[in-house]
C-alpha cells in the first residue's frame, strides 16, 4: 500500500561503516561454517591461527566469535576452542544485542524474506503518539510485512519511523527487509538501545490471516522501542513471531553484592 510524496531531507546522510569484528565474524561464517569446511562437531582454527589468517588482533577477532555464538553458529569451551554447531530451523536471537532478525538469519545460514510489503505515511495518533513520544498529526512512516524463513512464513512485523528521524525516501531506499538496519547503517540517527517486551499470545485474526495459520495460534508477541542515547525515540516495532522458528536468548550475571 503505497502512500502520498516522502518527507525531504536537506542533508547526505552517512552511512556507518561496519566494524572490523562484524566483517571478522561475516568471514569466518562464509569461509569456515556455512561451506561445511568445518563440520559440526570439530574445532575451528585457534585463535592465534584465525587472527594470523584476518589479520587482526585478538581482542577483535574474539567479538567476532562472541557473535557467532550468539547466533548459534559455535559453542566456545574454554580450554579446547571454538565448536562448530549443528544449524537448527529455528533461528537464535541475543535479547542483550541490538540486532535485526535478518543479521541473526544470515549469520545462522538462513534466509529471511519479505513478502505482502506495504509502506504508509499517517498522522501520529493515540498509542502510537505516545510510543513515539510525538505530538498527535505528527507525520510517521509505516512499513508493515510477513517475514519468511527459507520460505515459510514465520512472522508479520509492523514498524514506525516518526519524520525527523531520516528522510522517508531514504528510509525506503535504503530498506532490505529490516527498519532496523537501516537505521543502524545512518550514523546520523544516533541509534543507542533498544527497550523490549516479550510475551506469549495467540495470534489475532489479522496476522493469523498474513501468516496463513489458524487464528488463536499461540505466538511470541515483541513490543519495541528504539532510542537515541538522548532517550529520543526513533523507532517503535511491533512483531508476532511463530515460536517453532525462533529461540531467543540472554545472559544472565551474578549480582555484584552491597
Amino acid at each position: 500500500m503505497e502512500a502520498g510524496s516522502a518527507v525531504s531531507g536537506t542533508s547526505v546522510p552517512r552511512l556507518r561503516r561496519r566494524s572490523l569484528s562484524d566483517e571478522v565474524r561475516e568471514r569466518i561464517a562464509q569461509d569456515l561454517i556455512l561451506n561445511d569446511a568445518v563440520s559440526p562437531g570439530e574445532l575451528l582454527p585457534s585463535e592465534t591461527e584465525l587472527s594470523a589468517r584476518y589479520g587482526v588482533s585478538r581482542v577483535t577477532l574474539r567479538a567476532g566469535l562472541r557473535s557467532l555464538q550468539q547466533a548459534g553458529l559455535i559453542a566456545v569451551r574454554h580450554g579446547v576452542g571454538s565448536v562448530v554447531l549443528a544449524r537448527s530451523r529455528a533461528l537464535t536471537h541475543g535479547l542483550d544485542s541490538l540486532a535485526s532478525l535478518e543479521s541473526f538469519a544470515k549469520e545462522a545460514g538462513h534466509e529471511l524474506g519479505t513478502e505482502e510489503l506495504e509502506w504508509e505515511e499517517l498522522p501520529a495518533a493515540g498509542e502510537l503518539a505516545a510510543r513515539l513520544q510525538v505530538r498527535d498529526g505528527h507525520p510517521l512512516l509505516s512499513v508493515r510485512r510477513v517475514k519468511t524463513l527459507d520460505g515459510i512464513r514465520v512472522a508479520w512485523i509492523a514498524d514506525y519511523v516518526p519524520a525527523g528521524v531520516l528522510p522517508f525516501e531514504v528510509i525506503r531506499r535504503d530498506f532490505g527487509g529490516s527498519i532496523l538496519d537501516v537505521l543502524l547503517a545512518h550514523d546520523e540517527t544516533g541509534v543507542e538501545y533498544e527497550d523490549s517486551n516479550i510475551q506469549p499470545v495467540n495470534l489475532p485474526r489479522d496476522v493469523a490471516a498474513r501468516l496463513k495459520v489458524e487464528e488463536g495460534l499461540a505466538a511470541m508477541y515483541l513490543d519495541g522501542v528504539t532510542f537515541t542515547a538522548r532517550g529520543s525515540v526513533v523507532e517503535y516495532a511491533q512483531s508476532w513471531l511463530l515460536p517453532d522458528h525462533f529461540c531467543f536468548s540472554i545472559r544472565r550475571r551474578r549480582q555484584l553484592g552491597p
